[in-house]
């Protein structure tokens, strides 16, 4: 696969018409750049459906001069342009996720304002490594490991075309092309957990090709995201029947899966997701259930309650 603009077009003609609208978000730096290149060179959007979003997180004092410069540089029209400025203090821990959830806010709000769900976010395959190892790390489950950048969060359809291609043809792509674009010094910091990541994969790359391997060998559990389908049935939007029996009859490793995928694909209804020990507990108080007897217990999320002769799960 190749970083042109042949590439670029046939990615915006499989997934959009040309009279959409778009967000374009902007940091200035080198991925975001090449982004703005190719959907300009790809010649398909209309010009005036064309919006460009610029996050000024105001961490360092060049960063709004950057964006000034890039504006004037590309020549960007002021009608289609967006600037938005986040102040979240100088806390270093959680500034990167803040940072991310109040981007993700503003951008939900911009959906609105404009009537457009479609997002162009320069994420590449460098990124997807470091959030799979993040992840990792913290004990994610398959299902968690197998869908690092959603397409869809909330109303929003999240693009991301430069995941397929590393920093490193990205760098090559914007030095052919002769582009201007500008470093953040902070992504050089070992401040943040993240940029420690990318600094130890940059020193060991055997680890970085063990990651890589898993990412792809990942790509396609889609049969098995939906696997809880078969013994959870809907009955409306946070209430589903147990099929309680048939769960039962799997084995261990099994029932653990379904409940997994069960409470992976309801993730937009809880504030976080269950422990392995949640799953365990939920596997051990279904079990136990009576449909003929009126009881009522609480599991992670929610509540499970016999009712008409069903096992039901509310989630709350």
């Amino acid at each position: 696969m190749h970083l042109n603009k042949k590439f670029f077009f046939n990615y915006l003609q499989k997934n959009f018409s040309p009279n959409q609208k778009v967000l374009i978000s902007l940091s200035c730096g080198l991925d975001s750049t090449v982004l703005y290149y190719l959907i300009l060179q790809a010649d398909f959007f209309k010009s005036k459906n064309l919006f460009y979003v610029f996050f000024d997180h105001q961490k360092r004092a060049e960063g709004k001069y950057e964006i000034l410069q890039f504006i004037q540089h590309y020549k960007i029209p002021k009608k289609n342009l967006i600037i938005n400025k986040i102040n979240l203090g100088q806390n270093k821990n959680s500034f990167q996720k803040n940072a991310r959830q109040a981007r993700h806010l503003y951008f939900l709000k911009l959906s609105k304002t404009l009537k457009t769900k479609e997002i162009f976010l320069g994420h590449h395959f460098d990124d997807l490594k470091e959030s799979y190892f993040l992840r990792k790390i913290q004990s994610s489950n398959i299902f968690g490991l197998s869908n690092i950048f959603n397409e869809q969060i909330d109303s929003l359809n999240i693009h991301r075309p430069l995941v397929y291609f590393t920093k490193d043809k990205i760098r090559s792509y914007a030095k052919k092309n002769k582009l201007l674009w500008f470093e953040d010094r902070s992504n050089f910091e070992l401040d943040y957990t993240r940029n420690k990541v990318r600094h130890y994969f940059s020193l060991n790359s055997n680890a970085a090709k063990v990651i890589e391997r898993e990412i792809v060998s990942l790509n396609d559990i889609e049969i098995v995201k939906k696997f809880y389908t078969n013994f959870f049935f809907k009955i409306s939007n946070q209430k589903f029947e147990i099929k309680v029996n048939q769960l039962m009859n799997l084995n261990k490793t099994l029932q653990i899966l379904v409940v997994q995928s069960f409470y992976y694909n309801s993730r937009l209804f809880l504030k976080k997701q269950p422990r392995f020990e949640n799953i365990l507990n939920f596997i051990k108080i279904i079990s136990s259930f009576k449909k003929d007897i009126f009881i009522k217990r609480s599991v992670f999320g929610g509540k499970i309650a016999s009712f008409d002769k069903k096992i039901c799960l509310n989630l709350t």
